[in-house]
């Protein structure tokens, strides 16, 4: 699961009234809009994920398994290429043609709800005796709650972990990543594991200090701050607190001056990014989720995970990666949409889509088995005791100072500003944005 929501503006333009508004087809919907129409009538649903539509697709393929099931309904599968489906999302629901179900990262799931555009699940719950959420992973569950009411139900989900190039630490004889490192640990390491030409350019890096705000929050947390209160209403003396801006000037430190250990984010992108780098031996180290699979088992690169390595005061911290299933609020077959978000969320769905490694189940037993069977990447499942919630879980307000926070790291890597100057900047302007 590729993350397309995080840092993403979210930009909803409405120009007409929503609830006149339907992705369905059906010509006899019940007036209660939730598809009480004629029994022996079709009902016509879209659902959309990110990613290609390829031969062999788990979602195709569970679509089709739906229809065969389910001969009232027919469903189409219309995937989004990754770049292009936050655009293509919030333009089809403000245009009223938005698909019934729809794929939310974890990232995104307050701004959908805040915006209106993402059904409340729980009277379908109470009323369906068929349906228990008890199946799911309690901290999946719960992510999809939002004041009080479930929106979204679990599709997948990666915690992030440290993933490391095992042939460049056996050609330095560097023995593998552990339990016990701490950060600093990891960066002497990668002191270690860095190495330049005859020129004196770094040609091989010992870790990637991203730009991504993920990791960086991880960062932070290990460090004892955050870039806002717990509900997401304050960033005075959070985003710029003298331990942010201290643990800041550290982490900008690992891409700069002749000590470097990581890349620039402009060399990351030339040289094709933190995977292309790991998979050509360029790249020793990098904190990311489990969906770097997909690209490195079609590699030769000689990879393992480990828990990401904890801070100063001995804790560990991570965050998971999710994706969740959402109803569309203004669509006219809702009893219908939540039979297949049912379907694409059940136990036959998570086996599915978890056979081939790239994700792992959200429910309890699909997970088990799972944990059971798994070596290589056991260090990944077991970072989801050590997830915490960032601003972007947590409050409506998480795209101000996501966008805020970006701006002042890009600032400071280009070296526009200071650290402190940048998040004094950023933390003035996310407090006289917030909703009060």
């Amino acid at each position: 699961m590729k993350k397309w929501s995080a840092g993403l503006a979210f930009i909803l333009m409405f120009s007409m009234v929503l609830s006149a508004c339907s992705s369905g087809s059906s010509k006899d919907a019940g007036s209660d809009g939730k598809g009480d129409g004629a029994s022996d009538q079709v009902v016509e649903l879209k659902f959309t994920t990110w990613g290609e539509l390829t031969a062999d697709s788990v979602e195709k393929k569970l679509a089709d398994q739906f229809n065969e099931t389910h001969p009232n309904i027919k469903v189409t599968f219309e995937p989004v290429p990754g770049d292009g489906y936050a655009t293509k999302l919030t333009t089809s629901l403000a245009a009223g043609q938005a698909p019934d179900v729809f794929l939310i990262g974890e990232g995104d799931y307050f701004k959908y709800v805040d915006k209106g555009v993402v059904e409340p699940l729980d009277d379908f719950i109470k009323s369906d005796s068929s349906f228990k959420t008890d199946i799911f992973q309690p901290d999946l569950i719960n992510m999809g709650k939002i004041n009080d009411k479930l929106y979204y139900l679990p599709k997948d989900f990666n915690p992030l972990a440290l993933w490391y190039n095992k042939r460049m630490f056996d050609e330095a004889k560097i023995p593998y990543p552990n339990e016990k490192w701490t950060w600093d640990d990891m960066i002497s390491t990668a002191q270690k594991l860095t190495k330049k030409d005859d020129k004196g350019k770094v040609k091989e890096f010992g870790f990637n200090a991203t730009k991504w705000e993920y990791p960086i929050y991880i960062y932070l947390w290990l460090n004892g701050t955050d870039i806002g209160n717990e509900d997401g209403t304050k960033a005075e003396g959070f985003m710029n607190s003298d331990k942010t801006v201290a643990a800041m000037e550290k982490y900008v430190a690992l891409t700069k001056g002749d000590n470097r250990v990581s890349p620039t984010p402009q060399d990351t992108e030339t040289l094709g990014g933190d995977s292309s780098m790991f998979m050509t031996d360029k790249l020793a180290m990098m904190i990311t989720g489990r969906w770097v699979k997909s690209d490195l088992d079609k590699s030769d690169v000689q990879y393992g995970s480990a828990l990401i390595p904890t801070g100063a005061n001995g804790e560990r911290a991570s965050i998971i990666a999710a994706a969740g299933w959402a109803m569309n609020a203004n669509g006219k077959h809702k009893k219908e949409a939540f039979e297949l978000m049912k379907w694409l969320s059940g136990t036959e769905a998570q086996k599915a889509r978890s056979e081939k490694g790239q994700v792992l189940p959200a429910t309890i037993a699909e997970l088990d088995q799972v944990k059971s069977k798994e070596v290589v990447d056991k260090p990944v499942i077991e970072m989801m005791a050590f997830a915490k919630k960032p601003i972007s879980m947590r409050s409506v307000n998480a795209p101000i100072f996501t966008e805020e926070f970006n701006k002042a790291v890009e600032k400071v890597l280009l070296e526009k500003s200071t650290v402190k100057e940048a998040l004094d900047e950023a933390a003035k302007n996310v407090d006289s944005k917030v909703k009060k």
